[in-house]
Formats: structure tokens, C-alpha cells, sequence
């Protein structure tokens, strides 16, 4: 029997052999893309994978921009509602002031009226400004300065004009105060 010799894995397969021609030439036989169209084909993979990102970024800047501005109309639309009822419900409040027997049924009705309407303003987002405490100029109108004769109440509100109001943290009307001056 005549053996032939298969080369082992350490060794190095020579290029003559028979069965090494035929794999060569297959590969030889595969069309290579040539240099330049691999290129460009990468270079076009790269930016549709750019425009690709773009899309999703504007998508998502849209998308934050709606529910911004959404919330904004929701904001001003409450605004806007605020603004036209505070006038008829500071008018109530005089009514209701100037009626002189406090245990009438219309005062009570009165205040009772009055605290309603309070209440459906502030499910609006309204909040009142205090009137107590010292006096802060971002929140306050100081319409005038009183003497007083504690050192403690310098800078601080003694006495309110009128109510204030503010609507998401933005103050909506001012309230008058009146502020202490010591003159020790």
C-alpha cells in the first residue's frame, strides 16, 4: 500500500499540492469589492446612522417641547380665569365687611359664599400672600411707614391694605401692607 504522507499540523502545507490549488482558485473567483466603493459604502452607513440620530434627538426635543408648552397653556388658561374672578371676589369680601350684624343670615350666607369661592380659586393654584411677619419686597407693596415703639417690629408689617395673591410661585397682585419704622 502506498501511503501518501498528510501533512500534520505543525507542518507547513506546500502550494503545489492539489488540493490547495482548487481553494485558491475559488477565492480568486469571489469579486473583492474594491477599495474605493468599501469606502464609500461605510462612508454612507456612517451618515444615515448620523441621520438617523438627529431624527431621535428632534423627536425628543418635539416631544419636550409639547408637554412644555402644554403646560404652559394650562397655566395660562388658569391665569387668565384667576385674573377675571378676583375682582368680583374682593367685591364679596366688602360686601361681606361692611354688613353690620355679623350673626345675620346674610353675613353668615355671605361667608360662607366667600369661603366656596376662596376654595375653588385656590383648586386653581392660587395661594394668598401673608401679611404678617417682616416685611419682604419681592412679595410686598409697602404703602406707607408707621412708627412704632418695639425695636422688634422694624422692617416688619403691622397692618394690611388689601389682600395679595401669587399663582405657580408668581405673585399675580401684591398685597398693600403698612410697615413699622422704629425711631428709638
Amino acid at each position: 500500500m502506498d501511503e501518501q504522507k498528510k501533512p500534520n499540523c505543525g507542518e507547513p502545507q506546500m502550494k503545489d499540492e492539489p488540493e490547495l490549488e482548487g481553494v485558491q482558485a475559488a477565492e480568486e473567483s469571489i469579486p473583492q469589492p474594491e477599495a474605493g466603493v468599501s469606502e464609500a459604502l461605510k462612508e454612507e452607513v456612517r451618515k444615515l446612522k448620523e441621520e438617523v440620530a438627529r431624527g431621535r434627538a428632534d423627536y425628543f426635543n418635539l416631544r419636550t417641547r409639547m408637554e412644555r408648552d402644554r403646560e404652559n397653556n394650562a397655566k395660562l388658561a388658569a391665569e387668565q380665569a384667576i385674573n377675571e374672578m378676583l375682582p368680583v371676589f374682593e367685591n364679596l369680601e366688602r360686601i361681606a365687611a361692611a354688613v353690620e350684624d355679623k350673626e345675620s343670615s346674610l353675613a353668615r350666607g355671605m361667608s360662607m359664599v366667600i369661603k366656596q369661592f376662596a376654595d375653588g380659586l385656590c383648586k386653581l393654584g392660587l395661594e394668598f400672600i401673608s401679611t404678617e411677619g417682616e416685611f419682604d419686597p419681592s412679595l410686598h407693596e409697602a404703602v406707607c411707614m408707621e412708627p412704632v415703639d418695639d425695636a422688634a417690629k422694624d422692617g416688619h408689617i403691622v397692618g394690611a391694605l388689601c389682600r395679595g395673591y401669587k399663582l405657580a410661585g408668581r405673585v399675580l397682585k401684591a398685597p398693600q401692607v403698612r410697615v413699622g419704622k422704629y425711631n428709638g
